[in-house]
């Protein structure tokens, strides 16, 4: 049976960095009053609630401690210039992606693109990616789903190579978010940008995609989303005004979501170990969003694995949506951590709500670095 995989993998990051001190002192003062009030409409609001949860001794354990800091743990993260297309540094990412798998742009054979802001309302970047890094004979269409939209990619590139329609998809995240992000909002210091991308091809027999878990919950799309500034809940077409920023136009359908945020990984994960046989503790490599500085931890004490495999890059890019997943497993990667037959585990959740996790046994990794900035 033909096994499709991951053959490649580029990351773009910008090389603006902006630190804690760009928010200044009102917004911590301001962030101590939030805590206070409880502001419904900060979907990140992870940390503080009176609200029962599963999990919640993850919850004090691992969130607790960063209740009072209004950055949420993150420290650093990478800006990208707003006068830029995003479609810049998605081609960026394509092009080490395509290098690491030693491909040419002309043997991609289709373009799955994901961007959270993308240059156009309509088309994707897709057609974009397709004409500026040469891909001739691929067309460029959008798949999205958001933070998951790395799982969500593979899972439909590797059933299009496995059933011989395609030889090498090139999949795309464009995470720009900060063109959009108003610093005034008690979200906004979680936010990184970049862009990652991968190739799947065809990978040796014993390694590749071996099981995939899909999992959804539409009663919360509307949880989490870009928002009219002006005119929360406005119709887009008819009724917006105002610049765009990352919010909520359902507070309830958010706190819903904000309960379920160590569930979803958790359990999601755990089926996926069950479907396979495996055991959590077999996992050798666990890469997933890394929304908040505490959240990978959380999920390897539920799941009993050790940290150690949970390669993560938050310190230095924050919450990279979409494209955290190839961060991390490059991170992964220069560890030395990715070897031959390794148990290697996806997961990601995003806006909508949808959720994957996904097994990989890797195939001999080329030892390659493919990071382009």
């Amino acid at each position: 049976m033909t096994r499709a995989g991951i053959v490649g993998m580029g990351l773009w990051v910008p090389e603006v960095v902006r630190g804690n001190d760009a928010w200044g002192d009102a917004f911590v003062r301001a962030h101590r009053k939030h805590i206070a009030s409880r502001l419904e409409r900060d979907f990140t609001q992870i940390e503080a609630t009176d609200d029962e949860r599963p999990y919640n001794e993850l919850f004090v354990r691992h969130a607790g401690p960063h209740e009072a800091d209004p950055f949420k743990g993150a420290k650093f993260r990478r800006i990208a210039d707003p006068n830029v297309p995003t479609i810049e540094g998605d081609a960026r990412a394509c092009r080490a992606a395509l290098a690491d798998a030693n491909i040419e742009p002309r043997d991609i054979d289709l373009i799955l693109s994901s961007a959270l802001i993308q240059d156009a309302l309509v088309p994707s970047n897709g057609p974009a990616i397709q004409d500026i890094v040469g891909c001739v004979r691929a067309p460029g269409i959008g798949v999205e789903g958001y933070c998951s939209s790395s799982v969500a990619q593979l899972d439909l590139a590797a059933g299009i190579v496995e059933a011989g329609r395609a030889r090498f998809v090139l999949c795309v995240q464009s995470h720009q978010i900060n063109r959009v992000n108003d610093m005034s909002l008690p979200s906004s210091p979680i936010f990184g940008d970049g862009s990652g991308a991968f190739v799947v091809g065809q990978v040796p027999e014993g390694s590749g995609l071996t099981h995939l878990v899909r999992g959804g919950d539409g009663a919360l799309r509307r949880a989490v989303t870009l928002e009219f500034h002006t005119t929360p809940g406005a119709t887009w077409w008819r009724d917006g005004s105002g610049p765009v920023v990352p919010g909520t136009d359902d507070p309830v359908a958010a706190r819903r979501l904000v309960r379920s945020v160590l569930t979803y990984p958790i359990e999601t994960i755990r089926e996926l170990c069950s479907a396979a046989e495996l055991s959590c503790n077999a996992i050798d490599v666990l890469s997933m969003i890394q929304p908040v500085a505490w959240y990978q931890a959380a999920v390897a004490d539920g799941l009993g694995i050790d940290l150690r495999r949970v390669p993560s890059t938050h310190s230095e890019y924050a919450h990279l949506g979409g494209a955290a997943i190839v961060a991390n497993l490059l991170e992964a990667r220069r560890l030395g951590m990715l070897r031959g037959g390794s148990n290697v585990v996806l997961y990601a959740h995003g806006a909508g709500l949808t959720r994957y996790a996904a097994l990989l046994k890797w195939p001999n990794d080329n030892g390659h670095s493919a990071e382009a900035r």
